[in-house]
């Protein structure tokens, strides 16, 4: 399972529809090949954002992608999204390990570099959130290659949510 976890310095991307790169963010880092994305606040936001600091902002779960010329990267939708900006929970609490990495160790973006115990409190965080969040769900198109991804994904992380 490849997780996508980023600082984010403002709100807006993605969208409430859960569209990722909606606002061009991230550029590139969208064509990275992962089964989920955890956004989270920075510690220090744009003057306007300062209620995401230190805050799991976002979900994402089951990526398809939406090739645009008009972007730096793949436009990203997710099977189940929650988007929660202020009202998320402290990463720092739902995962020290890795939010030191991040906080301290100066971390942008990790996909693949996690320890043992920061992919667990990594996965424990994605399954939390989507138990108490409340998810959007959207539908791959017909055309999707990356179906065999999602339905790994779905078992890991969205069967419990479905009952």
């Amino acid at each position: 399972m490849r997780i996508l976890t980023y600082k984010r310095t403002h709100t807006g991307d993605p969208d409430n529809r859960g569209v990722f790169g909606i606002n061009d963010c991230m550029g590139t880092v969208r064509n990275r090949v992962f089964d989920a994305v955890v956004g989270i606040g920075s510690k220090t936001p744009w003057p306007d954002a300062t209620g995401i600091a230190g805050k799991i902002t976002w979900v994402g779960v089951g990526p398809f992608r939406m090739h645009s010329s008009m972007h730096r990267g793949d436009l990203v939708a997710f099977e189940k999204f929650v988007l929660l900006d202020a009202q998320g929970p402290s990463f720092e609490q739902l995962a020290p390990n890795l939010s030191r990495r991040f906080y301290e160790g100066g971390a942008r973006s990790i996909l693949s570099s996690y320890s043992p115990t920061e992919k667990e409190e990594l996965q424990s965080l994605i399954a939390a959130v989507l138990e108490r969040g409340i998810t959007r769900t959207n539908f791959a198109p017909d055309f999707d290659k990356l179906e065999h991804r999602r339905q790994r994904c779905r078992k890991f992380f969205c069967n419990p949510c479905d009952s």
